[in-house]
């Protein structure tokens, strides 16, 4: 999808949109061209927004564009796939990483969008930074699966991590947008089933509020159009699948957060969603738990991702290292 791109953006991270909007319209290209050779006509179908055309041609765009990026993986990281409870995933292991220690990571992706191929790049440089391996989720999406498929997924992984010898306190759990709201819910249902709780979680510009009640949504819908009202009401109702989009389990900034282990919290100043993160640590801290949110300014959703053209990006990675580190110590 092309991005409006305001203005008001720093240099560079004016760049990094107009860079993703170059990879969206090849996306595009491409996508009509297969589509063509299979003997099908989209060009009326996207342009009058036809549903299903319109998610397949994201996640072909999302494929596109990781591809593209793929040699920001750092050097000398295996991969290894295995089946966690029926659930697919992925050992993402640096060459000297410690393997009794474990990152649980939740991709990002509106819960529509995102497949363990496409999530390798954040997480392996996560992983890179704090010398440990990577339990890469590959939790089913919406709206062929609703809620709670997601959280069933990261819930059956978690318990596999532990039938496998892997201690809760050796763990981590972390996740991106949409993927650090489902590792709320995910740590909130450990709770709920008295399960072990891991060590501590990492939330990068978590999406905690599906019923979009932040004022940030409309504060900074000017500089990051793509994380529009529109298009997270959308996908909001289409995860949610006919329950209250207030549910904790769905909405996490909603529930009872005491008793959840230390949290660190990242977010951009000017991306739609960032009072969900402030409002989660709000609550959080209000429930007694150890939390620290940093709101890095004028930054975009997500801006860990562009580790190679926003210096905020890698500082942010770094840090996020040190503070696994010293969780794991």
């Amino acid at each position: 999808m092309t991005v409006l791109i305001s203005p008001k953006l720093r240099s560079d991270v004016k760049k990094v949109m107009e860079r993703k909007n170059t990879y969206s319209e090849n996306a595009t290209k491409e996508f009509i061209q297969k589509k063509k050779s299979e003997g099908i006509e989209v060009d009326e179908k996207i342009l009058i927004s036809d549903a299903n055309i319109v998610l397949e041609l994201n996640r072909f765009s999302d494929a596109y564009s990781s591809t593209k990026r793929k040699d920001l993986i750092p050097s000398g990281v295996n991969f290894e796939r295995v089946d966690a409870n029926g659930v697919p995933a992925e050992w993402i292991t640096p060459s000297d990483a410690d393997s009794n220690k474990v990152l649980f990571y939740l991709f990002g992706g509106a819960y529509v969008i995102g497949t363990i191929e496409t999530r390798r790049i954040l997480s392996s440089l996560i992983s890179n930074s704090s010398n440990i391996r990577t339990f890469l989720v590959g939790y089913r999406l919406a709206p062929e699966h609703p809620f709670p498929a997601a959280l069933n997924d990261s819930i059956a992984a978690y318990q596999w991590l532990i039938s496998n010898g892997i201690k809760a306190e050796n763990i981590v759990c972390a996740g991106s947008s949409a993927g650090g709201g489902l590792t709320v819910a995910t740590l909130l249902k450990l709770k709920e089933l008295s399960l072990p709780l891991p060590a501590g979680a990492v939330l990068l510009s978590p999406w905690t509020d599906l019923a979009l009640r932040g004022e940030s949504m409309k504060l900074n819908a000017e500089y990051e159009p793509e994380l529009s009202k529109a298009i997270l009401r959308m996908t909001a109702l289409v995860y949610s699948g006919g329950n209250s989009r207030k549910n904790p389990l769905i909405s996490p900034v909603y529930a009872d957060l005491t008793g959840l282990p230390p949290l660190l919290i990242h977010a951009g100043s000017i991306e739609t969603i960032r009072d969900d993160s402030v409002r989660l640590a709000e609550r959080a801290k209000e429930a007694g738990v150890d939390v620290t949110l940093e709101v890095w300014n004028e930054m975009p959703h997500v801006f860990h991702n562009y580790y190679d053209e926003i210096p905020e990006s890698k500082e942010a990675i770094e840090k996020i290292g040190q503070f696994i580190q010293m969780l794991l110590a």
